[in-house]
């Protein structure tokens, strides 16, 4: 726009300079032949009128472009803003859907985790149950065996104890059968030494 109003204004300032300079003779009316008859009228009309005329209707015309490319402008600027919204809204619809996905996905997780810890947690007490069961069994089977294993001990002592004791009283008796083999044998010695006595 700026380049049509300098445009503009270097073809008519020269114009309107020299229309000033020879305003006088431009107001003489002079003859015209119009190729079908002749008239007498002034030149000012076609000196300065004329291309004033066409300046107004290229100003015009330029500024009637303007509009319409500001029309345009406004348009685009209101369609932009337009799919700029319906983006907006299409990403909160995306955003909204995503989250409920995620919201499903997560609930569906929670879900399968709870089933799995439930049924770890029933595996885990059957298995508890099982150990316990069978630790109860191995104390069962140690007490058992260390009642058995006291009860062979104390026969063990028992027996060693009377094993003992027999040996104590036979060592007794051979201790005093061979005390009554020996005076029993002084008995038959002493006769056969002179002077010798019997108690």
């Amino acid at each position: 726009m700026r380049v049509r109003i300098w445009v503009t204004v270097a073809v008519l300032v020269p114009l309107a300079l020299l229309a000033a300079a020879n305003w006088t003779r431009l107001l003489e009316p002079v003859e015209v032949d119009l190729f079908l008859l002749g008239v007498r009228w002034p030149l000012w009309p076609v000196v300065v009128g004329l291309p004033l005329l066409l300046t107004l209707v290229y100003l015009g015309a330029a500024l009637l472009d303007r509009a319409r490319t500001l029309r345009q402008v406004a348009a685009l600027e209101r369609q932009l803003e337009e799919a700029r919204r319906d983006l907006d809204r299409g990403r909160e619809a995306a955003l909204d859907a995503v989250a409920e996905r995620l919201e499903g996905s997560i609930a569906g997780l929670e879900s399968a985790v709870e089933g799995a810890v439930s049924g770890l947690e029933m595996r885990l007490a059957d298995r508890l149950r099982s150990v316990d069961a069978h630790l109860t069994r191995v104390e069962d089977e140690q007490r058992q065996r260390v009642e058995a294993l006291a009860a062979r001990v104390a026969a063990v002592r028992d027996e060693l104890a009377a094993d003992v004791g027999a040996a104590e009283d036979a060592l007794l008796r051979a201790m005093r059968g061979t005390d009554d083999d020996v005076e029993a044998e002084a008995d038959h010695v002493r006769p056969a030494l002179p002077g010798a006595t019997r108690d």
